[in-house]
């Protein structure tokens, strides 16, 4: 059984959803909401569960999810640290994952669907966990952006801060359970994010790349993040709020 987890957790402060009550999830895009589209890309990857880890807006995530008609069996989890680095939410889904599954971020807005992808792209060896990244990113805030290095099919290094660099983190992955060892032995001081735990895993040799390529995505943080994406999807801009 194909799984995925989806980290849905966050706060919207940049994108302002929060001081308009909404949470970021809930947050529409082409008249979707964010986390509909993210179980979109579970359902047509072939998955049968979604473990939808939870923080700001829970209540009203929940509700919205409880409502939904999908084919998907969910299973809701309450990150303990909402407010911080999204290694904690993915964590907190530690005892529902299943040996293999995917992990998206809520807020990564595809135009088409990619999740696929990291399951018959590349072909990888098997025991590596693997990362759609993207070598020509448009929009590309590079300050911001999560970047990884790249030597011989493996990415060895992925930070906000690597130079060089040979593509940019699109927020969907395939991992095993190893990840979460991978998070606790962060270096103190080292903050508890997803990149923490996968540049453990790449200075083991065990994360390869999936190229994303001529397909349009973005990283929903900002209006004109939500912006682009509406215009990606072929929406007339209007307003999310």
């Amino acid at each position: 059984m194909q799984q995925t987890v989806i980290l849905a957790a966050g706060n919207g402060s940049r994108i302002g959803s929060r001081q308009n009550g909404l949470p970021k999830p809930l947050v529409q895009v082409a008249g979707q909401a964010l986390i509909e589209r993210t179980l979109n890309q579970a359902e047509s990857a072939g998955c049968e569960e979604a473990v939808v880890v939870l923080g700001n807006g829970a209540d009203r995530v929940r509700e919205h999810l409880e409502a939904l008609d999908t084919p998907l069996r969910l299973t809701l989890v309450q990150s303990h640290a909402p407010d911080g680095p999204n290694g904690f939410s993915l964590l907190a889904a530690e005892k529902h994952t299943r040996d293999r599954f995917f992990l998206q971020m809520v807020d990564h807005v595809f135009a088409e669907p990619v999740l696929s992808r990291l399951t018959n792209g590349g072909q990888p060896a098997t025991e590596d966990m693997r990362l759609l990244v993207d070598h020509s990113p448009a929009h590309l805030d590079e300050v911001d952006a999560t970047k990884v290095r790249i030597e011989q099919g493996h990415i060895v290094a992925i930070g906000k801060r690597v130079q060089p660099w040979d593509a940019v983190d699109a927020g969907y992955f395939l991992l095993d359970r190893r990840i979460f060892g991978a998070l606790r032995a962060a270096s103190p001081g080292e903050s508890l994010s997803v990149s923490a735990g996968m540049r453990r895993v790449a200075c083991e040799g065990a994360l390869a790349p999936v190229a994303l390529e001529g397909i349009p995505w973005v990283d929903v943080d900002t209006p004109k993040d939500w912006e682009q994406a509406e215009d990606i999807l072929g929406s007339p801009t209007l307003s999310w709020e």
